[in-house]
């Protein structure tokens, strides 16, 4: 299986890796770069993601971003269309003005914390905290589609509920449909993500049967690996490698507005 990964981090984020060092590991499997938008004071303008775009696309790399949905300040049309797919995700979200982040959540799922319970299960105990947790994410995920017109959703069902255990009983299945037909609607790929391993087997299965796209995404922030963790996700849920994206976006440009896109999407 040859996939192409449209989701690795350089040093011009949260990445170990230069630019130049992921131009020789695409050698050894194909992937493009996508950093973090924003990320700290160097990355949060236009000129700064056509800089990055000049500088990657330079050295022969497929170049996209992961634009932080609900948080990342606007881009101008043209930027967007310049970059050759923008992935959107979301890792934190907002209730009465509070931040709720994802992350002590993430390094869980990735092994980082030990093998024993979620340390922060018990700030997620209430089930009306679960319900306005997913709430906002399929919001901040709905204004992506509709306002960005992403390409990719990255890391689809991560949120700390994913870390509580059982996601098929900690995300209600009719959240999960939803979140299906956004992105099927959209012609937006769901991502298979090998870090965080999400999504689960019955949400990849139920994407496939409404007829979704999907994308391949290591998350990778260090050096290239295997996918095994990814393969075994695609293979158990029966998912056909001419749905998976190939280092393109889905649609056409932006700033023709939408009725372009969905065209391009049926021809």
């Amino acid at each position: 299986m040859r996939l192409f990964d449209h989701h690795v981090h350089t040093d011009r984020s949260d990445g170990r890796l230069s630019l130049a060092a992921r131009a020789e590991s695409v050698k050894r499997r194909p992937h493009g770069v996508s950093d973090h938008f924003p990320y700290h004071e160097g990355f949060r303008t236009d000129d700064d993601v056509l800089r990055y775009l000049d500088d990657a696309a330079r050295l022969g790399l497929r170049v996209g971003i992961e634009y932080d949905l609900g948080v990342a300040p606007p881009l101008r049309p043209s930027t967007l269309d310049a970059l050759h797919y923008v992935i959107g995700a979301v890792h934190q979200v907002f209730l009465d003005g509070r931040r709720i982040g994802f992350d002590v959540a993430g390094a869980y799922l990735k092994g980082q914390l030990g093998s024993g319970p979620f340390r922060d299960a018990a700030l997620f105990a209430s089930e009306e905290v679960r319900r306005r947790i997913l709430e906002e994410t399929l919001r901040a995920v709905r204004d992506g589609v509709e306002r960005l017109d992403v390409d990719i959703l990255g890391h689809p069902t991560f949120t700390p509920i994913a870390a509580l255990g059982d996601p098929d009983a900690g995300y209600p299945l009719e959240w999960q449909e939803r979140l299906i037909e956004i992105c099927r609607a959209g012609g937006v790929a769901i991502e298979v993500n090998e870090s965080y391993r999400v999504p689960h087997r019955a949400f990849l299965e139920r994407a496939r049967d409404r007829g979704a796209l999907f994308s391949v995404g290591s998350d990778s922030h260090g050096e290239i690996g295997p996918l095994r963790r990814t393969e075994a996700m695609i293979r158990e849920a029966g998912l056909a490698q001419d749905r998976f994206l190939d280092g393109g976006r889905v649609r056409g440009p932006r700033h023709d507005g939408p009725d372009a896109r969905s065209a391009a999407s049926s021809s």
